[in-house]
């Protein structure tokens, strides 16, 4: 029921986009999720952080906190955080394009076990990134939380991993991209802020 409802609120954003685009992780694919668009509807997000929480309900006792890495993935974080009835923090980037702790974030996430909330995973780097900044910090990821994990269940992170989309959105590295060798214009969408 819950991938059913993702879907159809990533259609009715005009979220989910088809073309011929390089993503965060550098690599290329013909599917786009363009979270942007489900973040200027608060109902959507909401309701998604509803969902999120819902899904995580059985292991609500054990999580401290919800993190979620900047930019996209804060209002995720924030409206699951809520539901679950918990406290709320973000990493950034910082000037060289590392995933940090904003110095202000430090001392509740110390000691803390952490529900990380990602947006749209497609290789995982940027939740890697995040486990071992919080885990630098002192803090445990107990739980992943995804809204939409393109490798359909193939990532592979320290913590366990639920979604609340899992699909199998082929992508390719730029020297396989049959995309690139039709002559296809590639799009780039909106980032992170990681060099990709």
């Amino acid at each position: 029921m819950s991938e059913k409802r993702v879907i159809e609120i990533l259609k009715s954003c005009d979220a989910l986009l088809e073309g011929h685009f390089r993503y965060t992780s550098g690599r290329h694919g013909k599917q786009y999720f363009e979270k942007i668009r489900i973040v200027q509807e608060p109902q959507y997000v909401d309701e998604l952080g509803r969902m999120m929480a819902t899904e995580m309900d059985d292991i609500r006792e054990n999580i401290d906190l919800v993190c979620a890495p900047a930019y996209g993935a804060i209002v995720f974080g924030f409206a699951t955080a809520l539901h679950m009835g918990r406290s709320f923090t973000f990493l950034q980037r910082n000037s060289e394009g590392n995933m940090s702790v904003r110095s202000g974030f430090r001392d509740i996430i110390r000691g803390s076990r952490i529900l990380l909330v990602e947006d749209v995973c497609t290789t995982g780097g940027s939740v890697v990134e995040s486990i071992d900044t919080l885990n630098f910090a002192g803090a445990e990821v107990v739980q992943i939380g995804l809204i939409v994990d393109r490798t359909a269940g193939k990532l592979k992170f320290k913590s366990p991993y639920r979604a609340l989309l899992s699909v199998d959105a082929v992508s390719w590295d730029i020297e396989e991209c049959p995309l690139c060798k039709e002559g296809i214009p590639i799009t780039v969408p909106g980032s992170s802020g990681r060099k990709a």
